[in-house]
């Protein structure tokens, strides 16, 4: 009765041949892709490896500033702190020395005081100008 019915081509070893050399080819270009391609992958990460060390060396100089700078600041806190301390140990000192001459005492202090501010407004410039200069060149602000 009705059995399968096998149709062979005679040509059906040139399609096996065909289809296994076409195999063959893409299996050739795949593995001479294969340099290529790592090539690129490797120049790849080796350019994102170079820009992150290129970042992280501009951030490294950008936090020595900044650390830098809040150094100086601290410095000038320090010296504003120590001078308004010596403005006051003086006043009661001379207030004490003589309590009727007070008036004179703040008179000596008030004028000691500007000084001290002068002398604070020049020291905070020169930092700020060393930021600025620092800034402006790339150089490590001096302290």
């Amino acid at each position: 009765m009705g059995g399968a019915v096998h149709v062979t081509s005679p040509y059906g070893w040139i399609t096996a041949v065909a289809t296994s050399g076409a195999f063959f080819a893409l299996l050739g270009i795949i593995v001479r892709q294969i340099n290529p391609w790592r090539k690129i992958t490797i120049d790849a990460e080796e350019k994102l490896r170079t820009d992150l060390l290129h970042r992280v060396e501009k951030l490294e100089k950008v936090l020595e500033q900044k650390d830098a700078q809040h150094a100086a600041e601290r410095a000038l806190d320090r010296h504003r702190i120590n001078n308004l301390t010596a403005c006051l140990d003086a006043l009661l000192l001379l207030i004490e020395q003589d309590p009727k001459r007070a008036s004179e005492a703040a008179a000596k202090v008030k004028a000691m005081r500007g000084q001290q501010l002068v002398a604070e407004a020049t020291e905070k410039a020169g930092v700020s100008a060393a930021i600025i200069q620092a800034a402006v060149f790339d150089e490590k602000p001096a302290t």
